[in-house]
């Protein structure tokens, strides 16, 4: 069902552009493998996406699934790479969970910025070797994990009673060169797509008209 109704979301997006469209079908995908590998496996998956603001090419626009090596004899946290990773479409990022870490106009919907499963941005992992990646690594990066039953994990109300639903936003822009502390910039406040995940395995296609 949830499948079903993302599709037929997907069928009615506009406004973003080939590329945007081509990003998002691939972002789908992966959200969808995430999940079933999580539910096949029993253990926790994330889809992963690099978050190091010096790697022009990966900042924003890499990702990876990855599951939890719940076969670690020496007590040492690994994940398993799941495939190949991907790239979003050239000229799409995701959009930053922290307004301040890109430049958008002054027309920018409010709420177009991704919600990550944690909103702590310190998960960090070594590089890839012989498919596997361990924890506390050079490589940082922000994530959507799906429980071992196969349901998304929402991140911490932080106090403020409702827990947000993961929301991965995704938008045609560019490097920011000169400012560091803003690595990307949105210069099109209508070429905005998404994905907005549900407690129990759904999810809604968002388009740009679902955003305020």
């Amino acid at each position: 069902m949830g499948l079903m109704m993302g599709l037929v979301g997907f069928s009615l997006l506009g406004g973003g552009g080939a590329e945007l469209g081509a990003a998002q079908r691939e972002l789908l995908g992966m959200v969808q493998q995430a999940r079933t590998r999580a539910a096949l496996t029993g253990s926790e998956t994330r889809l992963i996406v690099n978050n190091n603001e010096d790697d022009e090419e990966k900042y924003h626009r890499y990702m990876e699934v990855i599951v939890l090596d719940t076969c670690a004899t020496n007590g040492e946290k690994k994940w398993l790479v799941v495939g190949e990773g991907k790239y979003l479409t050239d000229g799409v990022y995701f959009v930053p969970s922290d307004e301040g870490k890109s430049e958008t106009p002054a027309e920018w919907r409010s709420d177009a910025y991704s919600i990550w499963s944690e909103e702590d941005d310190k998960f960090s992992l070594a590089d890839s070797f012989k498919g596997e990646r361990k924890l506390n690594g050079d490589n940082d990066f922000r994530f959507l994990a799906f429980d071992r039953t196969g349901n998304v994990i929402f991140p911490d109300s932080q106090g403020e009673g409702v827990q947000k639903a993961p929301r991965l936003v995704i938008g045609v822009g560019s490097p920011n060169p000169g400012q560091e502390e803003k690595p990307i910039r949105f210069d099109n406040p209508n070429s905005i797509s998404g994905i907005l995940l549900r407690r129990y395995g759904g999810f809604a296609v968002l388009e740009l008209d679902d955003f305020e």
